[in-house]
């Protein structure tokens, strides 16, 4: 395992990696943010906000918390102080996230005040130009695009290249007695979990392969030895609130 200062060190160094084109925009646009969406000037608190279990349950809003935004902007409908959304949620774009929020709690939510738990991955640009294999649901090819990743596949374009590696579900399995493997794809450089996928043998299986094989499938299985290929996970909640009157496993972390 790696040692916990040098983990330390490793996280660091990640959030430090924001780009200055971020940097710059953050600060030419400051001023039109906070007419934008602010009552008045920069306050000298804002407000962050977890959603599930706090904002909302499932679909379903807090009835609470509904009312607590009424209050937080003014008639207009501007904030009166900055207000951030953070989720460990990572299935979907900001933009659908705002969206959301907009429509369950009745206050205008936009992309720029959501953070999800792949937001991060915007500053790793050590890995944007690698190749990835993606995993979890819905469109994590474009998130993926979105955060900078150049060169990105995913679950499936891995399975319909390499069919045979995907067994267990037997109405699935390739019908061809015989079988030639797909060329083209790259060496796959690094792994990233965005949330849970829906076929968890399917994704463990593949991501299996790509590990023991240092991300080449054409190769026989090997001993893996650290440091492997990265592996880039997103939310490692164990537990989640639903509509539901118990916690939810969160796939996220029963899938690690």
């Amino acid at each position: 395992s790696v040692p916990k200062m040098q983990r330390l060190k490793l996280l660091n160094a990640g959030w430090k990696l924001q780009t200055g084109y971020e940097r710059a925009s953050n600060h030419v646009n400051k001023s039109a943010l906070f007419s934008r969406k602010y009552s008045q000037g920069p306050s000298p608190f804002g407000l962050l906000f977890d959603i599930d279990g706090v904002l909302v349950r499932g679909r379903t809003p807090i009835p609470e918390a509904k009312q607590c935004f009424r209050k937080l902007v003014d008639h207009n409908g501007k904030y009166k102080v900055p207000v951030v959304f953070v989720t460990n949620a990572g299935n979907c774009m900001r933009q659908t996230k705002a969206e959301h929020l907009s429509h369950i709690l009745e206050t205008e939510v936009s992309p720029d005040q959501v953070m999800l738990s792949h937001s991060p991955l915007r500053m790793f640009t050590q890995f944007h130009k690698m190749c990835v294999l993606v995993s979890g649901q819905g469109p994590v090819k474009e998130v993926a695009h979105n955060l900078g990743f150049e060169d990105v596949i995913t679950i499936d374009m891995l399975r319909e290249a390499y069919p045979l590696l995907d067994v267990v579900d037997h109405n699935r399995r390739p019908k061809d007695t015989v079988y030639t493997p797909t060329k083209g794809l790259r060496k796959i450089d690094a792994v990233i979990l965005f949330g849970e996928p829906v076929r968890w043998e399917t994704n463990l299986q593949l991501i299996a392969d790509v590990l023991l094989t240092n991300g080449d499938l054409d190769n026989n299985w090997n001993t893996v030895q650290y440091p492997h290929i990265p592996v880039l996970a997103c939310n490692m909640d164990l537990l989640w609130m639903a509509e539901a009157k118990n916690p939810r496993c969160d796939g996220s972390d029963t899938y690690m």
